[in-house]
């Protein structure tokens, strides 16, 4: 990292036109090199030591003290966009004397009495005291980061047996210093972020388009974002920094900061109280999610995991040769079982870490239309409900004593079109289907926000409150005890099936044992685990079982444009195998302990111009119910 001027072989004076040509920029030529007289903003921070100042917005990590004598960084270099000619950008260590509305800091410039009137940038008012003559303090640095290669440069400021403050470049190189006078003889805090000052900003829109740091969102971590790294805040007793060039050591504490426009990691917003707490909540949701091998308890059923083969095997070209990706880099030790890791971007992806994992909770909307026209054969229609964000397309059983249920369902990849939104072929068993019922499932998803990205997986979930506190997907929280080492809940499936070729099939099924667990089971006799029965209490035997597809959206059931988010296969339902996304061998079993077809069954679809629901019933043969869809179709689904 160097300052440019070096490169040309430039002398080490200012040129006498170069410095009028940016005076003529200055509104006024007193304050030439000052950063613009600051304006506080009613806030309630400014009583605690916090400022808001009113044309400036700041993302920053911060730390308290009374006796910092010292602190540095490592700093990103990139070229942000600044967008007006008022505005500028920052990125940059503050060191400050606390005296909230007063205060005095030692910056890349330095200011006094809250930048009102006093201080400048570099050497453009007497103040900093230069010493060094290959640094050029206003000086284009270089090279800039680029999303292949990082550079970066070390800052660092300390105070010396004298109490002046020195300044620090690349560990070890005095560039000069601040005298005493300006700081005092410790500092009470110390910032390390970024700042944009623009009159375009803590106000009405437009929002200024100046830039902070690369440019890109905290989220976009490294390579993407601008970050300071290696920050050592110093609090030594009986030690100083001895002359422009002496060393010490100190305890050094690793911390990124991570910051870009709109001040994603800004520690004065009230959702978290710093960075450091946002970090060490996701570390140790990581830790409880990600656990170590251990050994299970209960490996196998106490009941025979039968099953029936699959029709559409023989009436079609269906295969059921599916598997999960990874399988093919081996598998678990015995006695232990595979857990996809959970990665710190799946977490940064949510809302909130305590529903990590968890299923949005839900509105109930009142319809009166669910009972009407797009529910038939059914007598006991007053437990179905409406969720606002879900459109669903489903065959549905309805019964007192179901104690399992099972079916091959077709294998796709359909879009998902919003970031919020995910798309599901699965099978539900329920205790009710009222405003809090209690439901276990299990299919393929595609789900881009829990995983982070679009490929499909096999999950299963539960919940005991219709979605609204209890639950989970996978393993993402404790409820379901797994127990075979070969299966990973949210792992990748496949193959996947080709239109108006290869069809692809996976059976799920779920059965209660004697002692009233429920056992998830695939490919026809592989169990998987179970839900304990103390988990769903009121779910002895299922009063409702239901086979399809959900769309989770928040433009599904509401004014166009409708989600492009498809459903099953994305084709339409009446376009049936090979196109359409089926479910076959649908069967369940009760307390005859004879696995059969349901006696009574229904198909339904709220929106059934943008995911049909089709239950092919030929005489003689098998049932197949296809359902799906495009979302998004105009005119049919605009």
């Amino acid at each position: 990292m160097a300052t440019k001027w070096k490169l040309s072989g430039r002398n080490c004076s200012y040129p006498k036109n170069s410095k009028r040509g940016l005076a003529i920029r200055a509104a006024s030529l007193d304050r030439f090199g000052q950063k613009p007289q600051a304006s506080f903003m009613n806030s309630t921070y400014t009583t605690n030591g916090f400022v808001d100042l009113k044309d400036r917005s700041d993302a920053y990590l911060l730390t308290y003290g009374f006796n910092f004598l010292g602190a540095e960084a490592n700093i990103n270099i990139w070229n942000p966009k600044v967008e007006k000619p008022e505005d500028f950008t920052t990125a940059q260590i503050w060191l400050k004397s606390d005296s909230a509305d007063n205060f005095e800091t030692v910056e890349a410039g330095w200011m006094k009495d809250t930048y009102k009137s006093t201080g400048c940038f570099d050497l453009t008012c007497s103040g900093f005291v230069q010493t060094n003559k290959a640094v050029g303090l206003g000086g284009a640095l270089g090279p800039i980061s680029s999303y292949r290669q990082q550079y970066e440069l070390n800052y660092g400021i300390y105070s010396d047996n004298d109490g002046n403050w020195w300044l620090k470049i690349k560990h070890n190189i005095a560039v000069g210093y601040w005298p005493k006078e300006f700081l005092g003889q410790s500092a009470t805090m110390v910032q390390w972020g970024g700042q944009v000052f623009s009159y375009s900003v803590k106000t009405k829109p437009p929002h200024t388009g100046t830039q902070m740091g690369s440019g890109e969102e905290a989220h976009a971590l490294f390579g993407g974002a601008c970050y300071m790294s290696t920050s050592i805040e110093g609090e030594m007793k009986g030690s100083r920094y001895q002359g422009g060039m002496g060393k010490y050591k100190v305890a050094m504490l690793l911390l990124w900061v991570l910051f870009d426009l709109c001040t994603l990691l800004l520690l004065k917003v009230e959702a978290r109280s710093s960075s450091y707490s946002l970090e060490r909540e996701i570390e140790t949701k990581l830790k409880l999610l990600n656990k170590p091998a251990v050994k299970s308890i209960q490996m196998m059923p106490n009941f025979h995991l039968e099953s029936q083969s699959s029709s559409t095997k023989d009436v079609f070209n269906a295969s059921s040769d599916v598997f999960q990706i990874w399988q093919k880099s081996g598998s678990c030790p015995e006695e232990t079982i595979p857990i996809r890791r959970i990665r710190k971007e799946d977490l940064m992806r949510v809302a909130s870490l305590d529903r990590f994992g968890q299923k949005p909770p839900e509105i109930f909307l009142n319809s009166t239309n669910i009972t009407n026209h797009i529910l038939h054969n059914l007598n006991n229609t007053d437990d179905i409900v409406d969720l606002k964000d879900r459109s669903d397309a489903h065959l549905i059983a309805y019964g007192f004593n179901f104690i399992g249920a099972e079916a091959n369902i077709n294998v796709w990849n359909p879009k998902v079109d919003k970031p919020e939104d995910f798309t599901t072929a699965q099978m539900w068993l329920k205790a009710a289907n009222g405003g809090n019922f209690e439901s276990i499932e299990t299919g393929w998803t595609v789900n881009p926000k829990l995983y982070g990205d679009h490929n499909t997986r096999l999950f299963i979930y539960w919940t005991r409150d219709a979605y609204m506190s209890t639950g989970c997907f996978d393993l993402t929280c404790h409820g379901f005890v797994q127990t075979n080492k070969n299966i990973v809940l949210g792992g990748t499936i496949g193959p996947i099936s080709i239109p108006s070729g290869q069809q692809y099939e996976l059976n799920y099924g779920i059965f209660r044992d004697d002692d009233g667990k429920w056992w998830l089971k695939v490919k026809n006799s592989i169990a998987v685990g179970y839900w304990p029965a103390e988990l769903i209490p009121n779910l002895g035997t299922a009063k409702f079982v239901q086979w399809g597809g959900q769309v989770f959206s928040h433009a599904v059931k509401t004014k166009p444009p409708h989600t492009g988010t498809q459903m099953g296969s994305g084709d339409e339902a009446n376009n049936r195998f090979g196109h359409a996304c089926y479910v076959s061998n649908v069967r369940i079993k009760d307390n005859s302990q004879i696995l059969k077809y349901p006696q009574f069954v229904s198909t339904y679809t709220r929106e059934p111009y943008c995911y049909g629901a089709l239950n092919d019933a030929p005489y003689g043969k098998d049932p197949i119910f296809y359902f799906g869809g495009p979302g998004r179709n105009p005119p049919y689904c605009p």
